[in-house]
């Protein structure tokens, strides 16, 4: 396949448009359309954000968005392998370097010891019956106490729960994201869990979220105009010197993301 930025320089010129007219169409920067095309990766803020900006410029093209994402994975991201287990067999028991070790049959010495075991136990029942004012009366109060302490660890058990559901509340972060007036903006949001709750969508301009729930959030965002609340408060968030917004969110504070600590929507 030709090049990434060539394909897309060649598209936008059979179609006579100039990069005012894409950026216009995409509410992609300009500078950051011409890193595209001339595959300055490095200008870019990260690599969810090339794999989002090049799938929304191929689209706005006409062409094929999916073949050329999946050109910039081969070329540009590193190769994932699955590693294969070593060694499992040298875990196995061996008896060195003479063969295995001679087993020792402890199957009639374990007959023995259960055989002893059970008559201690017979004589030991016998002698404590022997000694016995009154079943009856015994096993009431036995069944008694056994309710009591049945209703006493229900009680404890429940008042537990109820402490653990309050606490947990109290952690919980309400997140919403709402794009500024001016521009759209594309959104990545991890939660504590990792799962993507709003995976690389691009939020067009006054449209927001939903109301998010975790006690944490990952997020990324391409613009600061974003409005980002906690709970109905809005956090003051800043875009990096790449021009990137990425934070992590908690009830109480709100962490600047390292460019490899960046959540990723690819």
């Amino acid at each position: 396949m030709a090049e990434i930025g060539a394909t897309l320089r060649e598209a936008r010129m059979r179609a006579g448009i100039d990069i005012a007219e894409v950026e216009a169409r995409t509410k992609i920067r300009a500078k950051y359309l011409r890193a595209l095309e001339n595959e300055e990766w490095s200008l870019l803020p990260g690599s969810t954000f090339v794999k989002s900006f090049l799938r929304t410029y191929a689209e706005a093209l006409g062409l094929d968005a999916k073949l050329l994402v999946e050109e910039y994975k081969f070329r540009h991201e590193p190769f994932e392998g699955s590693g294969v287990g070593v060694r499992r067999a040298s875990r196995r028991g061996g008896g060195g370097a003479f063969g295995p070790p001679k087993r020792t049959n402890w199957v009639p010495l374990l007959l023995l010891l259960v055989f002893v075991g059970v008559a201690l136990f017979a004589v030991f029942q016998f002698s404590k019956d022997e000694g016995k004012p009154s079943a009856t009366t015994t096993t009431d109060a036995t069944t008694t106490d056994a309710a009591a302490a049945a209703s006493r660890k229900k009680q404890q058990e429940q008042r537990r729960k109820q402490r653990e559901q309050r606490a947990a509340a109290r952690l919980v972060v309400p997140l919403r994201i709402e794009a500024g007036p001016g521009s759209p903006v594309f959104v990545c949001v991890v939660d504590a869990q990792g799962k993507r709750v709003v995976d690389g969508r691009q939020l067009q301009a006054g449209r927001r979220t939903g109301l998010l729930r975790s006690k944490r959030f990952k997020v990324a965002l391409s613009s600061a105009d974003a409005r980002v609340t906690v709970g109905g408060k809005r956090r003051n968030l800043k875009a990096g010197s790449d021009g990137v917004v990425a934070y992590e969110i908690t009830r109480k504070s709100s962490k600047r993301l390292a460019a490899g600590s960046r959540p990723s929507c690819a």
